[in-house]
């Protein structure tokens, strides 16, 4: 009978191994090579898996615009909204409410995309010249 030394350590590596980075680097990587399989690799670990055991999986994008309800806001605020065709494919902008999960204004059925809405207050200059026509 054979049994591997160091159990723990090796399920220290196979972790490493299969992380979501070490994956997305190796299908980055070897995805569109010629062959029907990805290797894995790790130190002196190497496994082999068909290419069709992976998917491509969309990621959050804070900068950009991310597919809802794949995506929901991460917190809550004002965001850019795509609406679909109903509201004939406009750009809004919209309150997300992360304790409620829904738009202040719009459907989640209406709702096909947000971004981020990051709007920067006027500088102080233009507040004191806003003051000074007030007094």
């Amino acid at each position: 009978m054979w049994k591997i030394k160091d159990p723990e350590a090796l399920k220290e590596k196979i972790k490493h191994l299969l992380s979501d980075e070490r994956v997305t680097q190796s299908c980055n990587a070897q995805m569109d090579d010629p062959s029907d399989y990805i290797m894995l690799t790790y130190e002196e670990m190497h496994l082999r898996l068909g290419k069709e055991n992976f998917e491509k999986v969309p990621e959050y994008d804070p900068e950009g615009w991310n597919p809802f309800p794949t995506f929901r806001p991460t917190r809550s605020g004002s965001y850019l909204v795509y609406l679909n065709g109903r509201f004939e494919n406009r750009i809004k902008a919209a309150y997300y409410n992360t304790d409620y999960r829904n738009w202040d204004t719009y459907s989640d059925a209406s709702v096909l995309a947000f971004r981020e809405l990051e709007i920067e207050p006027p500088d102080e200059d233009v507040l004191k010249i806003s003051r000074a026509a007030r007094e």
